[in-house]
């Protein structure tokens, strides 16, 4: 004979499913954005956000900028579209709820003030809801072009350090007001304070790197997709094949995110190769920032080879950058190295399946 459900066994599978539904629920996403400002102007920025259900979403802001104002449209531009485009008064407080239509609300930068035209001018945050759930913030970076930070060395050494390098006054750069060339233009440079030749091979067992300083790393999530650039010379040494470190091999460049992988960390580099090579001639690098560009990920196992990295993986090393390392020590013996004109730049946006 066969049975129905107890009303207690009914009441138990509908708590299940609730919990099974609510357990895979997908929170709606607010997208990271950049948008390029020019000095003088507003803007109208569109907010955008990302859910699976197309359920309507709802924008608020929940920080404001350090440089600019951020404004609601004006009500005839937000209906019609026509000027004013923005309302009488900046937002000046957070939480506030985005009013103009298609989420949109309005930058205004002076004509003066700020940071540097080649590197961020602002930022500020706002969440998504569909009225269940709330996303995580999202991040819209102002910017004047797409330079999200740079160093061009005309003052000193930038907060710039070398690592690996010994002790003593050339352990450190060195700040060089001079110009040797169009690209080379008041710059910093190394030096080898020691040199350690390996007993077996002959290479110089401790390899020194230019460090670069806090306005570099951190949360840099718009440098996916974009590139770092920067220009090396050398005016000491002799960069023939034979005197290279590792015959020619070795990391130009490495991207190290210390609290990646639940603060296992993960260290992505790029290859010195037939692409990315110096010998010793003024070279102007654009490393492109994704995983399809050649960059490895240190396995942590020395038996095991360095493989590209996942593309989410990639993004996370740039969210939350703890260091940028660019070689500055190619030979066996003694060289003097240059570094210019680095900027990160910002590429077109960060996946969707990359958000956490």
């Amino acid at each position: 004979m066969r049975r129905g459900w107890s009303p207690a066994s009914l009441l138990h599978a509908l708590v299940l499913v609730l919990w099974v539904s609510s357990a895979y629920a997908v929170s709606p996403i607010a997208r990271n954005l950049v948008y390029h400002v020019g000095a003088g102007t507003e803007q109208v920025l569109y907010l955008k956000g990302f859910n699976l259900d197309g359920a309507k979403l709802s924008y608020t802001i929940t920080s404001l900028p350090l440089n600019g104002e951020i404004y609601q449209l004006s009500d005839i531009y937000s209906e019609y579209g026509y000027d004013p485009k923005r309302a009488a008064s900046p937002i000046t407080t957070v939480p506030t709820a985005v009013t103009g239509s298609n989420n949109r609300i309005v930058f205004l930068r002076p004509p003066f003030g700020g940071p540097r035209r080649d590197n961020k001018y602002a930022d500020f945050r706002y969440t998504v809801t569909d009225g269940v759930t709330t996303s995580n913030e999202g991040i819209v970076v102002i910017t004047t072009s797409d330079a999200l930070v740079s160093s061009t060395f005309d003052l000193d050494v930038d907060n710039w350090g070398i690592l690996s390098n010994g002790g003593g006054a050339d352990s450190q750069p060195h700040f060089q007001p001079i110009s040797r060339g169009m690209q080379l233009s008041y710059y910093i440079y190394g030096l080898d304070a020691v040199i350690h030749r390996r007993d077996d091979t002959g290479d110089d067992s401790m390899l020194w790197y230019f460090t670069a300083p806090p306005k570099f790393l951190g949360n840099q999530w718009a440098a996916y997709g974009g590139s770092l650039d920067f220009v090396l010379s050398s005016a000491e040494g002799s960069f023939d094949a034979a005197n290279l470190n590792l015959a020619g091999s070795g990391h130009l460049v490495e991207l190290e995110c210390a609290t990646c992988a639940q603060f296992a960390g993960i260290t992505l580099a790029m290859p010195l190769s037939p692409v990315f090579s110096y010998d010793g001639t003024t070279t102007q690098f654009s490393l492109p920032l994704n995983e399809l560009a050649g960059w490895v990920k240190d396995p942590k196992n020395i038996i095991l080879s360095w493989a590209a990295p996942l593309q989410c993986e990639f993004v996370s090393v740039l969210s939350g950058l703890s260091a940028i390392r660019i070689l500055g020590d190619f030979t066996r013996g003694h060289e003097s190295v240059a570094l210019d004109t680095v900027t990160l730049r910002h590429g077109p946006g960060q996946p969707v399946k990359c958000y956490t």
